[in-house]
């Protein structure tokens, strides 16, 4: 019996002298919880009182739930630090020296925070505020995009309150990541805002361009479509046999005006490339507008040739002495020897042009022979005869005539 109370008054003495510390403890996390779930409502009603959410809801016109995400911030901040407390009374110790070491550095890092936080949130209220006026006095120019042709969901006044709006907030956001002290964020976003504000300029200018290439274009192309029609440019076709080609629907003067309004656009896209400093993009550019202005190059060329195809083919099947066949031939030689012009205008290589001048050429000759063949069938026996009759009498001359 003593071997047994000697072996169990140690670990007696030590749970007499732990249960206190447990007891005490857990008296500490009851009050301690409930009086931070006191101070949470308590800061939730304050804040609901003062209409924060309200207020930033009416200026950003979103709900942002600012006063219910500061309360449970509050809360967790004061349930860890209850934690701790109730820990250091049971004294764990060494297990958490890592623990509220982390806690410490949190605590040093809040008024950062709360400057980060602070900072942000007046650089997004007030770039809402100044993006909306912006909006509000550029409502005017809604109508010029309007009567450009724009479409009706694009509304002009949005994109620059829009484009106001990033401006002012970017660099409040920087400014916000520079109250954190965080250089690993701060300084490379730092760098690109200063990149994206030295690029500032040149969009600006790329951007002027685009839309007075857009809207001067619209005006050049409408005033330049409305003249040829004058001018009777829409018979045009008509009279060189390309009718067919466009159609009932569409005209020549329209066609002329969607093709230089699109040119314009194309110089102007480079124009504004090159401003941007996107050199390769603006070498793609140039190249297709030198691709296009030979392949309208060429059409014009085939188009024309066509037309005077048709004349020199009604001018041969009009005179007299000249068959229809030799009239078509002709007309084919033409339009073969145009189509070879408007393809090496069109850039085409040299070689695939020759070869398909070449092959109408070829097959304009064997056209010609078969025609002559199947058409002078009759007349070339004829003069064959002739010639076997003289070949025959050269060789057997008549006897001469008797002596008197």
């Amino acid at each position: 019996m003593e071997y047994i109370s000697n072996l169990l008054s140690p670990f007696l003495e030590r749970i007499g002298s732990f249960f206190p510390n447990v007891i005490g403890a857990l008296l500490v996390l009851i009050l301690g919880w409930l009086v931070i779930a006191i101070v949470r409502k308590g800061v939730l009603r304050v804040l609901s009182f003062a209409r924060i959410d309200e207020r930033i809801a009416k200026v950003t016109e979103r709900s942002m739930e600012i006063e219910r995400l500061t309360a449970n911030i509050l809360y967790y901040l004061l349930l860890i630090f209850l934690f701790l407390l109730v820990l250091e009374i049971l004294q764990v110790q060494g297990v958490l020296d890592p623990v509220i070491g982390m806690f410490n550095r949190f605590l040093e890092a809040i008024p950062n925070i709360l400057a980060a936080l602070l900072i942000g949130l007046i650089g997004f209220i007030l770039a809402k505020i100044v993006g909306r006026a912006v909006e509000a006095v550029a409502t005017p120019v809604d109508t010029l995009t309007a009567t450009g042709g724009m479409p009706e969901k694009f509304k002009l006044s949005r994109l620059l309150g829009q484009i106001v709006f990033l401006f002012i907030f970017v660099p409040t956001l920087i400014a916000a990541l520079d109250a954190l002290a965080i250089r690993a964020i701060s300084e490379p976003a730092r760098n690109m805002l200063d990149v994206f504000m030295s690029a500032i300029p040149n969009i600006v200018a790329a951007a002027i361009i685009l839309a007075v290439a857009y809207y001067l274009g619209k005006f050049v192309t409408g005033m330049l479509t409305n003249l040829l029609k004058n001018l009777g440019a829409d018979n045009l076709p008509a009279a060189l046999g390309l009718g067919n080609i466009l159609g009932e629907k569409t005209s020549l003067s329209e066609v002329v005006g969607k093709v230089v309004y699109f040119f314009i656009l194309l110089f102007a896209l480079t124009s504004a490339l090159n401003r941007l400093g996107l050199y390769e993009g603006a070498g793609i550019t140039m190249q297709l507008t030198y691709f296009f202005g030979s392949v309208l190059l060429g059409l014009i060329i085939i188009a024309v040739g066509h037309f005077l195809a048709n004349l020199a083919h009604r001018a041969l099947s009009e005179a007299e002495g000249i068959s229809a066949t030799v009239a078509q031939i002709v007309r084919f030689a033409i339009l073969g020897l145009v189509l070879a012009l408007g393809l090496r205008a069109m850039g085409f290589a040299n070689e695939i042009v020759s070869l398909a001048f070449a092959l109408v050429l070829g097959a304009l000759a064997v056209a010609f022979a078969l025609a002559f063949g199947l058409g002078g069938r009759e007349a070339a026996g004829r003069l064959a005869s002739r010639w076997v009759e003289r070949l025959e009498a050269s060789k057997n001359p008549p006897p001469p005539p008797p002596q008197r």
